[in-house]
């Protein structure tokens, strides 16, 4: 017998005797592509044009190919009675005045809570779910797939909203049928997981993939997508370390910029979406088919391409109603804008049947809001001192800047640099940075962190209001210079309006 073999299944004397080699696994000769060359060769397309790309323009482009970005929504609504103003502007109309804390010295304030404070009568309990009529509870159920899935493009069965698979499997038809119907979104469904592909949103959407919890870079991107072109290329498990070389490869053969850490950052990103799975002795399991899902349409239109057949004015409108903020009736073209101000009461039910949404109509435009606060990828009024002292500066950049009332008022009205400075400025007097000594918790280290780098902090205070649709760059001046604008929808957090604006009352306000 040859070394290193082993004997197994030795029979009694006189019979015969089978011998067998031990050996050690190797990985599988790569299957044929079944088909995923076309979407492969996609990707490496598309991993050369994030290697090319600055940051944010990567960001724009990680969202419109792949369609994996979450809603975008306020999270306090108006009274009800207050919905349809539509003759009335957000500037001089009802507010949903959120105080913001105003801590000072030597005096620890609680931090706001992430979310609405549910009871115990809450109405996602199971013994009321039970008692409502069929037709209720599956509207209710409908709901709240529907809300995942705008929220989470990406669920799975063992990931983080594992338990809600269940309810999308149980109406993945209806699902299917309204998301492609009202939004003109796939959804596509499978055994493990429910992937619902969204459409472009366009440059400055400003919605990165956090990759190890930071914004993803350029290189990153591109190595995300060369990894998923391996897995769909390859076979269904992957030796240790075979998948980031075999991505290596392509990058080399590609010319495409990206080294070790970057590819390493992808496996792990394909792990925590589940398309690989970890295996025994650090083998890499493939979900060929979520793989196939997450490659589907990832070709954002590029300037060569043939123009393609424009989508209905109904969809395209929803789509920016479902995803963004505040959508002001300046950025429709005058057929959106017709067809949005005849049917927007049907639109108000259709989203609050569909999504639990609350349309608050104002002569500028349309947002749609979430009493939830859930179906949001950020929260104004929210925790941390970046939302408040966000919510801090709109509020008195209103009181500073509020239009009076007049038939053409402007949409968005322009912020002195100064201003926003001296605004801040009190912020600042106000947390006392510098104190000392734990007696001042938690918040109070927080405060004083993002306060150690102030042009830093400012410009993540103007990041948040600008990502929520409260200010917009203003054109850029003869100097070069843009600056900002501040927009109507701003006003609905800042005092009910009373007269001419108030002017500003700390030591830094200047006009």
């Amino acid at each position: 017998m040859n070394g290193g073999g082993a004997l197994h299944d030795i029979d009694p004397p006189g019979a015969t005797m089978t011998l067998r080699r031990r050996t050690t696994p190797t990985a599988p000769a790569p299957r044929p592509p079944r088909g995923r060359a076309p979407e492969a060769a996609q990707l490496l397309l598309l991993a050369r044009r994030f290697a090319d790309c600055a940051p944010d323009a990567a960001h724009d482009l990680f969202a419109d190919a792949f369609g994996l970005y979450g809603a975008r929504h306020f999270g306090t609504a108006p009274d009800p009675a207050a919905a349809d103003l539509a003759a009335v502007s957000w500037w001089h109309g009802p507010t949903v005045r959120q105080p913001a804390p105003r801590p000072r010295r030597g005096r620890r304030t609680a931090a706001a809570p992430a979310g609405p404070v549910r009871g115990g009568a809450g109405r996602h309990r199971k013994r009321e779910a039970s008692a409502q009529p069929a037709t209720e509870q599956q509207a209710t159920e409908r709901r709240a797939a529907a809300r995942l899935l705008l929220a989470r493009p990406l669920v799975t069965a063992d990931g983080p909203q594992a338990a809600a698979l269940t309810l999308i499997h149980r109406h993945a038809q209806w699902l299917t049928e309204r998301f492609a119907e009202l939004l003109g979104y796939r959804l596509i469904v499978g055994a493990g997981f429910a992937r619902l592909v969204k459409a472009e949103l366009g440059p400055g959407a400003d919605r990165p993939l956090l990759l190890d919890g930071t914004a993803g870079t350029p290189a990153r991107y591109a190595a995300l997508a060369v990894t998923l072109c391996a897995v769909l290329l390859g076979p269904d498990r992957w030796a240790p370390d075979q998948l980031a070389a075999r991505s290596a490869e392509l990058c080399a053969e590609g010319a495409i910029p990206v080294d070790g850490p970057e590819l390493a950052a992808a496996v792990r990103q394909l792990t925590e979406w589940r398309v690989l799975v970890e295996l025994p002795e650090r083998w890499c399991g493939v979900d060929q088919e979520l793989a196939a899902a997450l490659a589907a349409a990832c070709r954002p239109a590029q300037p060569e391409d043939p123009p393609v057949p424009r989508t209905t004015i109904p969809v395209a409108v929803r789509r920016r109603l479902a995803e963004t903020p505040v959508l002001l009736v300046q950025e429709l073209t005058a057929l959106e804008r017709e067809w949005l101000w005849e049917s927007r009461e049907r639109e108000a039910e259709l989203f609050a049947d569909f999504l639990g949404l609350v349309a608050e109509i104002r002569a500028e435009g349309v947002a749609l809001l979430d009493p939830a606060g859930e179906l949001t990828d950020l929260r104004l009024p929210g925790p941390g001192p970046l939302a408040e002292a966000a919510l801090v500066l709109v509020e008195r950049l209103v009181e500073e800047l509020r239009p009076a009332p007049e038939p053409a008022a402007p949409v968005g009205v322009p912020i002195a640099e100064a201003l926003i400075d001296g605004i801040l400025g009190d912020v600042a007097d106000e947390w006392h940075p510098e104190e000392q000594g734990p007696e001042l918790g938690e918040e109070a280290e927080r405060r004083r962190a993002h306060l150690a780098d102030r042009a830093a902090f400012r410009r993540e205070v103007l990041g948040l209001l600008h990502r929520a649709g409260l200010i917009a760059p203003a054109p850029a001046s003869a100097g070069g210079r843009g600056g900002w604008l501040l927009l109507a929808p701003a006003a609905r957090y800042a005092e009910e309006f009373c007269g001419l604006p108030a002017g500003g009352t700390g030591r830094h306000s200047r006009r």
